[in-house]
């Protein structure tokens, strides 16, 4: 499968990533240009039908970036995402546009309950960035 089939087919892609057991790090905007960039302790993909534990591709301290962004929605209930990042739901809503789904729920130890936390996006376009600054977009 090449890039361009890749980046052309957000489905797909975001079908290659995996983030069981990892932790938001943090969201960054660029308004004027409409990316939107969620930084993720660790990103794996998925080759196969399932994750296995394949970790060639891993990207530490990665971020899953989204262009052409039209909306964004963020409702924690008051809580600060942390140690928790999974993608609920990806659909696409119209020809050229995508809605993501996380769900970046928290532990409250204060209130000792689970609080339910969801960060919605609707774009365009989605690749992965390094730390670096590289774009894998296949």
């Amino acid at each position: 499968m090449s890039a361009d089939h890749d980046k052309k087919d957000p489905l797909k892609f975001l079908k290659t990533i995996y983030l069981g057991d990892r932790g938001i790090t943090g969201i960054s905007m660029d308004t004027d240009n409409g990316i939107i960039k969620i930084h993720i302790d660790c990103i794996s993909r998925i080759r196969g039908k399932h994750w296995d534990h394949y970790t060639d591709e891993e990207l530490e301290n990665g971020a899953i970036v989204f262009s052409g962004c039209k909306k964004f929605f963020f409702d924690t209930n008051g809580m600060l995402p942390s140690d928790f990042i999974d993608i609920e739901s990806v659909e696409q809503t119209a020809a050229d546009e995508y809605t993501i789904v996380f769900d970046v729920s928290s532990y409250s130890f204060a209130e000792k309950q689970h609080i339910p936390a969801k960060l919605k996006i609707i774009f365009q376009n989605v690749c992965l960035e390094s730390q670096d600054g590289r774009v894998i977009d296949k």
